[in-house]
């Protein structure tokens, strides 16, 4: 496309050599105007129906405001149910952590004090039987009534001590852990219920304008297993060219050339810029004139020029830049 990219000489007062008036080479191109933050396809991560916008287009925005909603009362629910299973996870831990009621412990070490008295009891009457038995005033039935009353006072006791001992340790370390473990398990369910619920509100990632909301309100937010974009996002108090230069100038191209914005969408208006950009990789061509002489087999290097000044245009609208090279 010759009258595109085409190197011409030509004379102009902006570029002047102090010396004298020399020639000043341009190369030209094509472009559109576009945010230097892009403009963001903003989609939701899992599919649903869009439930509502909370922005409305020209609208400007703020990083992490809200701009859509998915239908989302089964997320809500989700969460509901993980916070009542946090509540009953960390119910049964103090349970676990207080073992048993501490006046039950007290109650049986009284009753294991009473049976120890009672077999030491049952042991010194014993003695006292075989005693007898050996004077003879007491029979062989008296001292094996006697031997079986003490055996059985001192299994009754160490019977308690051993259940005081249970219920002093009642609470065991496997116990605790495993307590634990149930509440990071609720705990982790509970994050994610919460994150699955976060992904059905579209956030806006940047400060930025609202330039377009797509889908309507009911419509499925995923198309043929893709995402489909609900808005469309940009910072409009940044704008620049993205122009594609014909690949036989592309070693020409420098990062703080000097450029020209110029066009048929701006009128009379030839705005002062500078090349940002230079990108490192060829492309395809993209962006057309549509005009009969213009060729659309040919590779392009895409660069990036900047205005010297702040300017306001429609995102989009195509633009012509010239670049000054030595």
């Amino acid at each position: 496309m010759r009258h595109l990219a085409t190197l011409f000489l030509t004379m102009t007062p902006l570029f002047i050599n102090s010396a004298a008036w020399a020639e000043q080479r341009w190369i030209q191109g094509i472009g559109y105007i576009e945010p230097v933050s892009e403009v963001r396809r903003l989609s939701f991560k899992h599919p649903g129906i869009l439930s509502e916008y909370k922005i409305g287009l020209g609208q400007t925005v703020v990083a992490g405001e809200v701009l859509a909603t998915q239908q989302n009362k089964e997320e809500q629910t989700a969460v509901a149910v993980a916070e009542s299973k946090v509540l009953a996870a960390k119910a049964d831990l103090e349970k676990v952590l207080a073992g048993v009621n501490p006046y039950e412990i007290e109650a049986k070490k009284n009753a294991q004090h009473v049976a120890t008295l009672d077999a030491e009891y049952a042991r010194r009457k014993l003695d006292r039987i075989e005693q007898l038995r050996s004077n003879k005033f007491a029979s062989e039935d008296d001292r094996d009534l006697a031997e079986t009353n003490a055996k059985l006072k001192q299994a009754d006791s160490r019977r308690l001590t051993a259940e005081s001992r249970f219920l002093t340790h009642f609470v065991r370390d496997v116990d605790k852990q495993l307590a634990l473990a149930q509440v990071a398990v609720a705990e982790a369910q509970l994050q994610s219920a919460k994150q699955r619920l976060a992904e059905t509100y579209l956030v806006a990632p940047i400060d930025g304008t609202v330039l377009e909301t797509i889908l309507r309100v009911g419509e499925s937010t995923f198309s043929v297993g893709s995402p489909e974009p609900a808005v469309l996002l940009g910072d409009m108090t940044k704008l620049r060219v993205r122009a594609e230069i014909d690949e036989n100038f592309a070693l020409a191209l420098k990062d703080g050339q000097k450029a020209i914005i110029f066009g048929r969408g701006l009128g009379d208006k030839e705005i002062t810029a500078h090349v940002s950009l230079v990108k490192k990789i060829m492309g395809e061509k993209t962006v057309f004139a549509k005009t009969a002489t213009e060729r659309k087999d040919i590779d392009i290097i895409q660069v990036f020029v900047e205005p010297d000044v702040p300017f306001m245009t429609p995102i989009g609208l195509q633009v012509n830049v010239k670049i000054a090279i030595q």
